[in-house]
């Protein structure tokens, strides 16, 4: 039983972080390219869009939308 709860935790696990990495080479490729448009290579000259810092939601309105543990990187995918 113990093993089988164990496999169980390393697949999802695993799941976990085929999904971080997927997101973190989704925000890479997002910051280069804005990047790149901040310094003129890019198909526009244009400056970023700010977001400003409260209108992210914070790890608490994240847990009182679900009612569990926030998931970050899937609401920020959202």
């Amino acid at each position: 039983m113990e093993g089988e709860e164990r496999a169980h935790r390393e697949a999802h696990f695993q799941e976990e972080l085929e999904s971080l990495k997927a997101s973190v080479a989704r925000l890479t490729s997002l910051l280069e390219k804005i990047l790149r448009n901040v310094v003129g290579e890019g198909p526009s000259n244009r400056p970023a869009i700010f977001v400003p810092p409260s209108a992210i939601a914070q790890p608490e309105e994240i847990m009182s939308e679900h009612g569990q543990e926030p998931n970050i990187i899937q609401h920020l995918s959202t």
